[in-house]
């Protein structure tokens, strides 16, 4: 008598599989895939210095003291107006970066002589200006990519041949730079009068003592007063760059932020909105 004591064990059957299975297998579009998505981490591992720059000490000192301090000329068209401006977007920029939000921000208003001193005293941790660095002293470096590049231009009271032509400028900045290279290469008579300050320049243009100014067409445009022209031709060009103590990882947030604004346009669409493109 047969019992579930004493039946026979089944045998567990083969699954035999077909002859060239293998080839079956969608082995080449799985390997594809595995190939872009290592390709992709890697890419994305080489380039989040973001990541890098906000995980840094620097960064993490900055978050503990819960603000951004950053030197801005004051008053400058479209750069700096009664808080508004792009170097205003470009702070919010960086506190939404580094705070996730744009309170810890703080702009003090400072002149290209100021901002080396205030810097040094630690009241501001960056500086935006249209020079690469505060003169002969070392200590300091720029961002890789300015965030405007400007004409340099000469305003007065009328337009004039530059023979002869007495122009004032900003000593210690970019346009003294551009005013001098301007006459070795182009105008030996035009005379350069470097001065202190924007107001002693326009003191002297006043006066009679000059019979122009050199400085950024945003300078300009922010100190044109009633009967005064800017001059057509620009005499170069001068950039505005972020500047911090040597090996602040501020300058490589901003430089990237920058590349970032160049390239979807921000930039573009804020110079064709204040006329200067």
């Amino acid at each position: 008598m047969e019992t579930k004591f004493n039946q026979p064990v089944p045998k567990k059957k083969r699954i035999l599989l077909r002859p060239g299975w293998q080839d079956r297998l969608p082995i080449r579009p799985v390997l594809t895939a595995a190939a872009i998505l290592a390709l992709l981490t890697v890419m994305i591992l080489i380039n989040q210095p973001r990541s890098k720059v906000l995980n840094s000490a620097e960064m993490e000192m900055v978050r503990n003291t819960g603000v951004l301090r950053i030197g801005v000329d004051e008053s400058l068209y479209g750069l700096y107006e009664n808080g508004e401006g792009l170097e205003t977007d470009i702070g919010f920029a960086l506190g939404e970066a580094i705070f996730d939000d744009t309170d810890g921000v703080s702009f003090v208003p400072c002149t290209r002589y100021s901002a080396q001193w205030r810097m040094a005293d630690g009241y501001i941790d960056l500086a935006l200006l249209s020079m690469q660095s505060f003169g002969s002293n070392t200590g300091y470096s720029h961002s890789a990519v300015p965030f405007y590049t400007d004409d340099c231009v000469l305003m007065g009271y009328a337009e004039r041949p530059l023979a002869g032509t007495t122009v004032a400028v900003l000593a210690g900045t970019a346009a003294e730079t551009v005013a001098y290279r301007y006459v070795d290469q182009k105008e030996p008579e035009m005379v350069v009068v470097p001065c202190a300050d924007y107001y002693s320049m326009l003191v002297k243009l006043r006066a009679g003592a000059v019979d122009a100014m050199c400085m950024p067409r945003t300078a300009a445009l922010s100190h044109l007063e009633q009967r005064m022209v800017i001059f057509a031709e620009p005499i170069g060009t001068v950039s505005y760059y972020a500047i911090a103590p040597d090996g602040s990882v501020l300058l490589e947030l901003c430089s990237e932020l920058f590349t970032e604004w160049s390239g979807d346009g921000t930039f573009d669409a804020w110079k064709k909105a204040r006329g200067l493109s």
